[in-house]
């Protein structure tokens, strides 16, 4: 019988903590005296009959199957000077955080992205905490990563400002893009426990699914017709909307700062049209998620 490779997401407070998980997995505090719901990430190959049988476990609330995503790469556009006279980028101006008073000072914000170069100098004092999700190891191959971690909290250089959060002091820098820019659902939802366990106050990523790699698969490795591979990217991209609807929902219920807590997702630049009409997608934003443009 023909397997796939599914991540499950468990409520870890339904089981026997007093002994050690079995296969790869996460929890936010395996350790400890548990109370409430407790989110855990587990990768398994399971064929039809064991798909059937862990919708049957109570344990169990939510099953996916893996699929890529990829970094949302920006739109080149004409440089833009920086203004002489609030001596701060455009970004910065546009958005009215020159004139705010609040800088970030207390908060921790994690990056889900392609890494960091921490040796930049827009980083220095700042706390960095890395976790790799990939397999390459710490640091940024791709240079995606470090440009959104400026944008958010990197310091003034050379009396010019140009991220909306420089008063940031500590940050976790969750690696789940390669250097080509791609990687898995499971390495999300993995960061994204990660980033809540080190308390995280807002959790950014710039990333979405890769859909078009998803319907090449099913047509290439398959032998899938182009309708049926559609169908079943679509398939397993509403699985995992609802997974991570279920993630949300049980972070929440396991701690109530949760609540505090803000997941920003870039909604994407990959359209070229100009007159789309996109206030009405039923998609963006997710429960427990913020999208923006």
């Amino acid at each position: 019988m023909k397997t796939g490779q599914y991540i499950i997401l468990r409520d870890a407070s339904r089981v026997d903590l007093s002994e050690p998980f079995s296969g790869r997995s996460l929890t936010l505090e395996s350790r400890r005296v548990l109370e409430g719901s407790v989110p855990r990430i587990d990768i398994e190959s399971l064929d039809k009959r064991d798909l059937v049988e862990l919708r049957r476990d109570p344990e169990v609330v939510s099953i996916a199957p893996s699929m890529p995503v990829k970094l949302v790469k920006p739109i080149a556009s004409e440089q833009v000077e920086a203004s002489n006279q609030t001596g701060a980028t455009w970004g910065v101006t546009v958005t009215g955080a020159v004139n705010s008073p609040y800088t970030g000072k207390s908060v921790t914000v994690a990056v889900l992205d392609t890494g960091i170069d921490s040796s930049h100098e827009a980083f220095r004092g700042v706390k960095l905490i890395q976790q790799d999700f990939t397999g390459e190891g710490n640091g940024d191959g791709n240079g995606h990563g470090t440009h959104c971690a400026g944008t958010i909290f990197g310091q003034v250089i050379n009396g010019l400002r140009f991220s909306v959060a420089p008063g940031i002091e500590r940050a976790l820098i969750g690696k789940v893009l390669d250097e080509q820019g791609g990687g898995t659902t499971e390495q999300i939802y993995r960061a994204i426990l990660w980033a809540l366990d080190q308390g995280a106050h807002v959790i950014s990523m710039s990333l979405g699914f890769d859909f078009p790699r998803e319907v090449d698969f099913y047509m290439k490795t398959k032998g899938f017709p182009v309708d049926l591979a559609t169908s079943k990217t679509l398939e397993n991209y509403r699985a995992n909307i609802r997974l991570f609807d279920k993630l949300a929902a049980l972070a929440s219920a396991r701690n109530p700062l949760f609540q505090g807590t803000v997941i920003i997702a870039a909604a994407g630049n990959e359209s070229n049209g100009k007159k789309l009409d996109l206030s009405c997608c039923s998609l963006l934003p997710r429960k427990g998620y913020v999208a923006i443009a």
